[in-house]
């Protein structure tokens, strides 16, 4: 596992957004593949090194905020895209409380879901991708 030897302090979130990085001179367009207070997962074309610090803007909802993140690991998926571990190194205290504000919405969303879901008495399979198989 590429994260095997890290602990994170923030717990992360399945959550889809587009985001933005400026790598050397170009800008390139991501999707995150998780989202937390302390950094997110992204999948890219390219490969990213570990080490390389980068600004990221992301669009959350209504609003967008910067914040700079360090590639805390790097690898390549199946399908010869990458995937990358961004740590968050710098927030304003504008950002983290957009950012706190999206996630909260966010998982009040998947608990009001998963409860439905529970109270119809469809077993689920896949929470994120908010499949469901009738039992």
């Amino acid at each position: 596992m590429l994260f095997s030897s890290m602990r994170r302090s923030y717990p992360r979130y399945p959550v889809q957004r587009i985001a933005s990085y400026h790598y050397g001179e170009r800008r390139f367009l991501t999707l995150t593949l998780d989202l937390g207070l302390g950094g997110m997962k992204i999948k890219t074309n390219d490969h990213l090194p570990e080490g390389e610090h980068l600004d990221f803007k992301l669009v959350l909802g209504t609003s967008s905020i910067w914040v700079k993140g360090r590639i805390a690991y790097s690898g390549f998926l199946k399908d010869k895209q990458s995937v990358s571990g961004v740590q968050f190194i710098e927030l304003s205290s504008q950002a983290d409380i957009i950012l706190r504000d999206y996630l909260a919405n966010s998982e009040e969303s998947r608990s009001r879901q998963r409860r439905v879901i529970a109270a119809s008495g469809v077993s689920v399979i896949g929470m994120g991708n908010s499949k469901a198989i009738e039992k």
